[in-house]
């Protein structure tokens, strides 16, 4: 038997032996195992001893483009003490524009100190831009234990460059 057959065999009979441990028959393999253990999402208890949300965004034209790029700076959270899995969610809004995004920072048990939560930088097509500033709300909402709280909810403005 040639080199290149042997593979082609060895490589099926792995994907077949894979497949038959972890199926249901046998069971012996568990290849659904989250990667992040998600039970507890959301709860347990944060001390806050300070926030910092910038005051102002962003929306520049890209350089010979046809689009126009929101930059929205981080915001920051003094934390004393997390314990357990407590989550936030940063967003803004720019009614003006239908705009709308958050994104949610998963805490982890113990961390203490200034954390930086951030927004990831999106495009928006040149034609929904038509103003030089709009009216954009930044906040901050917290899920623990407790419920939902709202920790920071501002006003900012977007300011249009070119």
């Amino acid at each position: 038997m040639d080199r290149g057959r042997a593979v082609v065999y060895a490589v099926t009979g792995l994907i077949l032996g894979v497949t038959v441990l972890s199926g249901p028959a046998i069971g012996l393999i568990d290849l659904t195992t989250p990667r992040y253990d998600m039970s507890g999402l959301g709860e347990g208890n944060v001390t806050i001893d300070g926030i910092e949300l910038p005051s102002s965004v962003v929306l520049d034209r890209g350089y010979q483009s046809q689009s126009y790029y929101l930059t929205v700076p981080d915001a920051r959270i003094r934390f004393v003490a997390i314990e357990g899995k407590p989550t936030v969610a940063y967003g803004i809004d720019v009614p003006a524009l239908g705009y709308s995004r958050s994104t949610t920072h998963f805490l982890s048990d113990g961390t203490v100190g200034w954390t930086s939560l951030s927004l990831r930088q999106d495009t928006l097509s040149d034609d929904a831009v038509d103003a030089e500033r709009y009216d954009g709300r930044l906040s901050l909402v917290l899920r623990d234990s407790d419920g939902k709280t709202v920790l920071a909810n501002r006003t900012v403005a977007v300011e249009v460059t070119e």
